[in-house]
């Protein structure tokens, strides 16, 4: 008797562990979704042009090291040899300044070494003998650079100097915990007059310390930095919850991030279910030691991507699967693993 009690309360527990323990069916085999998908690296490369192809370019502009004067601008020009042509003049619309007896100077775009550099030549050639000027910018006002995104301060920021990449990540306060490793640079080619997008890997930049990727900041700058993508971890792992994707995340990663694998995990059935751009998913089956092994290339996660381990029936009956039964003294009990 009390053997068929025990073969109907196993039978019982195990219909329930077999509910518990149901699997997810995969929808494709893993030739074809790294066919379908095409599970490249994200590379950090820049869109248009190269870190190295921007500081050369920067360079060659001959006005990166400081600020350069535009419309709105406001400055005071000092002339050592005569208080009488000391001016404060603000930069018109049409990046002009007007000085007693010289009349309208352009210097829109001009650094103020330049700028004084001009005015020195202009007097020299009509009034002066060997002038000296010295320009103070007393409003900024023309160059500016706006920051989008994770940062912790965003918003816009005057242009006073040369900066750096590094330098407008400080100015902001730094990223948030949910920046992504890509920073999106915008601004307008002084040379084609056209929009330009470039691309900077911030995990060389900040972790790797790669100086290359420091590029210079001009004003008018915009700098974007996203939000990292997300990936769902779920079953048999330590800490189930979303996680973010930063740079370059394969499974693996993902259930390591999770706290591991539970000892009631079924090893062979890891899934990937991704979602495709028309909304229907594609599950694929993984066995986590080809993962380890890398008997399978490496499978990087995109944003919305779950995985999700599977649990053994078998494993959760001997791990303990929270229930409790008690019946005529047969003292069969079932806990709840804790690991």
């Amino acid at each position: 008797m009390k053997f068929l009690l025990l073969t109907i309360i196993f039978l019982g527990l195990s219909a329930l562990l077999s509910g518990c323990g149901q699997r997810l069916k995969a929808t494709t085999d893993l030739a074809t979704f790294e066919k379908e998908f095409q599970n490249k690296k994200v590379e950090p490369a820049n869109n248009a042009v190269s870190p190295g192809d921007i500081l050369a370019r920067v360079g060659d502009a001959g006005g990166a090291e400081d600020y350069l004067l535009g419309p709105g601008d406001l400055i005071d020009v000092t002339v050592f040899e005569t208080e009488d042509l000391n001016t404060e003049v603000r930069v018109s619309s049409r990046g002009t300044i007007s000085m007693p007896m010289l009349g309208v100077i352009y210097v829109q775009n001009m650094t103020a070494a330049q700028a004084e550099e001009k005015i020195e030549k202009l007097l020299g050639e009509k009034y002066l003998q060997d002038p000296h000027v010295s320009i103070f910018i007393k409003e900024h006002v023309s160059k500016q650079i706006t920051l989008v995104g994770e940062f912790e301060k965003p918003g816009t920021y005057e242009y006073i100097t040369r900066r750096n990449l590094l330098d407008v990540v400080a100015i902001a306060g730094g990223l948030t915990d949910d920046a992504g490793l890509i920073a999106f640079v915008t601004r307008t080619d002084n040379q084609t007059k056209k929009r330009q997008v470039i691309r900077v890997d911030l995990n060389k930049l900040i972790k790797e310390g790669d100086m290359e990727y420091n590029i210079p900041i001009l004003g008018g700058d915009v700098i974007f930095v996203p939000e990292a993508g997300h990936c769902y971890v779920d079953g048999a792992v330590r800490k189930p919850g979303l996680y973010p994707i930063k740079g370059n995340v394969n499974i693996a990663d993902a259930i390591a991030m999770a706290g591991g694998l539970r000892s009631y995990a079924d090893e062979d059935h890891i899934k990937l279910v991704r979602y495709k751009e028309n909304g229907k998913k594609v599950i694929v089956n993984i066995p986590y030691d080809s993962l380890q092994s890398g008997k399978v290339k490496d499978i990087y996660l995109k944003d919305g991507d779950v995985v999700f381990a599977e649990s053994s029936s078998l494993g959760l009956l001997t791990s303990g699967g929270g229930i409790s039964l008690m019946f005529m003294g047969t003292g069969v009990q079932y806990r709840a693993p804790a690991h």
